[in-house]
């Protein structure tokens, strides 16, 4: 029986709350406050969605050339250069079986210049494994092929970015000389361009050369057991720190070397720095959570905006029904009621300005995400085109959000409702 009359009670305010429509001046506020409501739901999405994609993007192209997690030997620093260390298969099988890892690769990096007929630019040179995943790469491929590395013949075809091909004016099938300083001597090799590649990061782009593991340990002087390190690749919901600190915990590296000089055993996780894709990077990633703070504040300021405009639009329906509250009193509804039926109004309006603006945002979102039209500067934003991803759970959350904020927030403006007499407003004109 209760639960009978709860319910006819909510439709008899439902059926109030959608009669009150207002004269001409709350009609025009309730057409603001709805389209406010739109525009801040739509901003707030937008900037989820490109703040989403800055972070996806850049990280994991940042992680496709530097991998997630890099072991090498102690003193080499963010260098692009690291000190050889001896290849050891059963740490690489400890690496392998550690909760996280999804795969384990050898890498080298030797520093060096091109030199061409009107151009000198500086590179480093990436050496690839045979074992080494090629999967970032090839979906960054836009022209030529990934040459095929293997441990028994040095292969000198290399994947070049496109950029680094304009300004030294290299085509598919060229040749170019390189210089390497380091050692002794200065060192020179001629390679070939087999791919050439363009992620959009200008800073990578412009100074990563793809070659053959085998050329970097000749150049560097080094034998085949001597490897720059080991580069890690996480599963994507495995954490960098976390994983990072279980290798420290768990590793036994066999040997490295002491600077340029012959092997020496290793002591028990003492020779090895372990490092992340965030500290060898700080400024990349410190860059992406300040975007994240940026869209906590325009949330902030789009959610305010809405609440003051509905709260305009609350208060100018109230006044305009001072009248029609006066007679409900007069007929025994009590105060609470009322406030319920106006805030019961505010939810109409709400509800209508999320529908538009989820619909607004969301266009233009997956818009940008399958067309690009908005470009960016690759020198300054590291990337052509603005990115975009759209998380659904956000959007669940920022709608229930908004409503569940909207709805509260009229709590204030609605609480006149207790200050108007029926005697007096019975006689409001």
């Amino acid at each position: 029986m209760r639960e009978s009359k709860n319910s006819d009670r909510l439709i008899l305010e439902t059926f109030i709350a959608r009669r009150l429509g207002g004269g001409r001046k709350a009609g025009i506020m309730l057409r603001v406050a709805t389209l406010c409501v739109a525009v801040s739901v739509a901003v707030m999405l937008v900037a989820l969605g490109v703040v989403n994609g800055f972070r996806s993007t850049v990280a994991g192209k940042v992680s496709g050339f530097a991998s997630d997690i890099q072991l090498t030997a102690r003193g080499s620093g963010n260098s692009y250069e690291t000190l050889p260390v001896v290849y050891d298969s059963l740490l690489a099988d400890e690496i392998r079986s550690t909760d996280g890892v999804a795969h384990v690769q050898r890498f080298a990096a030797k520093a060096g210049i091109i030199r061409g007929d009107s151009a000198i630019r500086g590179i480093v040179l990436k050496g690839f494994a045979p074992e080494t995943d090629t999967s970032f790469l090839h979906r960054q491929m836009v022209a030529g092929r990934i040459p095929t590395y293997t441990d028994t013949a040095r292969n000198r075809e290399a994947v070049v970015s496109r950029a680094l091909c304009r300004s030294m004016r290299l085509r598919l099938g060229d040749k170019f000389e390189v210089l390497f300083v380091g050692g002794e001597s200065p060192r020179r090799d001629r390679l070939r361009v087999a791919g050439i590649y363009d992620s959009g990061m200008e800073e990578f782009d412009r100074m990563t050369v793809v070659g053959d593991l085998g050329v970097v340990q000749r150049i560097s002087g080094w034998g085949r057991e001597l490897i720059g390190g080991y580069e890690i690749a996480l599963s994507p919901d495995a954490d960098p720190d976390r994983t990072a600190s279980l290798l420290a915990e768990t590793l036994h590296p066999a040997a490295v070397l002491d600077g340029w000089g012959a092997p020496e055993p290793a002591e028990r996780n003492g020779e090895l720095d372990i490092s992340t894709v965030g500290d060898r990077y700080p400024q990349i990633f410190d860059w992406l959570r300040m975007l994240g703070l940026n869209t906590a504040i325009v949330i902030v300021i789009m959610l305010t905006v809405a609440v003051v405009n509905m709260s305009s639009g609350v208060l100018i329906v109230v006044l305009e029904q001072t009248r029609t509250i006066g007679i409900l009193k007069a007929l025994g509804m009590r105060n609470a009621v009322l406030q319920r039926i106006f805030v019961l109004r505010s939810v109409r309006i709400t509800l209508r300005g999320l529908l538009w603006g989820n619909l607004t945002g969301l266009v233009l979102c997956l818009v940008q995400q399958y067309t690009g039209v908005v470009t960016l500067d690759p020198e300054s934003y590291m990337m052509a085109a603005v990115p975009v991803r759209v998380e659904w759970w956000q959007v669940v959350c920022l709608n229930a959000g908004t409503l569940a904020v909207v709805t509260l927030a009229m709590a204030l403006p609605t609480a006149i409702v207790a200050r108007i007499a029926p005697d007096k407003s019975i006689r409001f004109q």
